[in-house]
């Protein structure tokens, strides 16, 4: 897991700003937030079941554009495999990326995928079951092949082949272990539009789906386990975090540290938030406000595409004001910010702010619960939202976060994510 701010990442920008960075990330968030809403759904199967011994590590790193977000480093294809990177995205279930030819794609800062080149490159067909079962896919005569097509809220969007890869993994903790994925399902983009490039910003090859469908890597693997533990850390020759795929690599931590994980169509991963604490003491939000049983509510997910976590009106107001009234005892009152909800000039007394899990109650750190923008002001990292909850990794950073799809649990223990070199 590779940090967009660290110089290891093709999204490496040394010339951006701090504020900029966080506030072009709140922005992105909330547009998310918005586009995941619209495409709720109900009931998915639980995950793969097609048993394999071993068990894949990616490196995992923050990258330059937006702090909070992270890419994966692989290789796709052969003669020889091309290394790339994608965003780990639990709220996608596709793994897609920029191919050749381009009739349009957005700037990278590695080649483009030539399939080409890559003997094990191979086009699927209208007819295949991989086509017809897929809701994004549809074919375009006469070419018989089959294509797909995923537009985001802002516009951005993808548009190409379906095709069969080969992938390869290096495994971080045995240099000498290499994993070879044949057969792997992509999605060879020929026309792509990232709107962030008109911003000046440099876009990520592609995605990664890890979303609880059969045409994420975690679906197409067969795996009931995956884990990451993200360290904010974006320097280099500090190393950097893993994803971790597989029964013997992920990390599922106590049953102390649990709490229920519910599956629905959409393949989004959903959790069941009771209530919220500040410094202790409950706020009493209705919990209707992150249950899907509620008209006004589409439910909380975790989401690693996400970098700052948004709760609806209702809770995320209840939260504010109980902050500002603690805060207000310390004399320090909101100072306004053009993107960001929440901001103070001096958070040294801030309350710490708890997650009601059910089962499980989850003590944010400072550093996951505010966001400083400049010398003097520090923002809460979490944003009113519209209809949907979502837990981003800004709340997720130096957290051991283990999915167990079997058991349907997911896990969240605080840790100092150890760096792989």
């Amino acid at each position: 897991m590779i940090h967009r701010s660290s110089p290891e990442s093709p999204l490496y920008n040394p010339n951006a700003t701090p504020a900029n960075l966080s506030r072009m990330a709140a922005i992105a968030a909330k547009t998310r937030g918005t586009y995941i809403a619209r495409h709720k759904a109900g009931h998915s199967p639980d995950g793969g079941g097609l048993a394999h011994p071993d068990a894949y590590t990616s490196p995992m790193t923050p990258f330059g554009i937006y702090p909070g977000e992270y890419i994966i480093r692989y290789s796709i294809g052969s003669d020889p495999p091309m290394e790339t990177y994608g965003i780990p995205d639990t709220g996608s279930g596709l793994i897609w990326l920029q191919c050749l030819p381009c009739h349009r794609c957005y700037t990278q800062n590695i080649k483009y995928f030539d399939p080409a080149k890559s003997s094990s490159y191979s086009l699927i067909s209208c007819n295949d079951k991989i086509c017809t079962g897929n809701p994004n896919a549809h074919c375009e005569p006469p070419d018989g092949y089959c294509h797909y097509n995923l537009t985001y809220l802002d516009q951005s969007m993808t548009s190409g082949n379906l095709a069969t890869e080969t992938l390869t993994f290096a495994d971080d903790t045995g240099p000498t272990q290499i994993a070879k994925l044949y057969n792997m399902v992509i999605g060879c983009g020929h026309y792509n539009i990232d709107h962030r490039e008109d911003k000046g910003a440099i876009g990520p090859p592609g995605v990664v789906g890890l979303g609880w469908k059969s045409s994420s890597l975690i679906g197409q693997l067969g795996f009931n386990r995956f884990s990451y533990c993200a360290s904010p850390n974006g320097d280099l020759n500090k190393g950097h975090s893993l994803l971790k795929i597989g029964s013997s690599g992920a990390l599922i931590t106590g049953k102390e540290t649990q709490t229920p994980l519910y599956s629905f169509q959409s393949g989004l991963y959903f959790v069941n938030v009771t209530d919220l604490m500040v410094d202790g003491e409950r706020l009493n939000i209705p919990p209707d406000l992150f249950s899907r049983i509620y008209e006004q509510s589409l439910g909380t997910i975790i989401d690693t595409g996400s970098t700052f976590s948004m709760f609806v009106p209702g809770a995320f107001d209840a939260l504010a004001e109980y902050i500002n009234t603690v805060q207000a005892l310390q004399e320090q009152f909101p100072i306004k910010d053009s993107v960001f909800d929440l901001c103070y000039a001096d958070i040294s007394f801030a309350p710490k702010v708890t997650i009601m899990f059910e089962n499980l109650n989850f003590e944010l750190s400072k550093e996951n619960t505010w966001e400083q923008i400049e010398p003097r002001k520090y923002c809460l990292a979490i944003l009113r939202g519209n209809r949907l909850n979502i837990i981003g990794m800004s709340q997720q950073k130096n957290v051991n976060v283990g999915y167990d799809l079997k058991n349907k649990v997911i896990s969240f223990k605080d840790m100092a994510c150890p760096l792989m070199k």
